[in-house]
């Protein structure tokens, strides 16, 4: 299975977008949390979306400062992909949708000016 982890992360003064592609070690780790989560919230113990996205922000969440102080390195998950699924904060999603579609229009314009 592969995961994806898209967050933000605070540097050199401003938020910006950071993915992740996990490792296999990392995929079994946010996999157990995930199932296990779904263990204590629910009878049946069935994963759900929000078990998944819990166990991305284990993982990944940091936090050296404040809401209103952050500090290099602090990083909020918003998303997490399995395979072909996506999990996350919709309007967070599709701020990053934006930006990259953005940035593939930038990149078409300056391919169409040097051919």
């Amino acid at each position: 299975m592969k995961i994806v982890v898209y967050a933000e992360q605070f540097r050199d003064g401003c938020w910006d977008v950071w993915e992740h592609t996990c490792t296999s070690e990392e995929v079994e780790n946010l996999v157990s949390f995930a199932k296990g989560r779904a263990r204590n919230r629910a009878r049946a113990g069935r994963v759900a979306h929000e078990d998944v996205l819990a166990g991305a922000r284990h993982l990944f969440d940091v936090a050296r400062g404040s809401a209103t102080d952050p500090q290099d390195g602090d990083t909020k998950v918003y998303c997490a992909c399995l395979d072909q699924i996506v999990i996350g904060v919709y309007e967070k999603v599709r701020q990053y949708a934006g930006r990259v579609k953005e940035a593939h229009e930038f990149i078409e314009v300056v391919l169409e000016k040097t051919a």
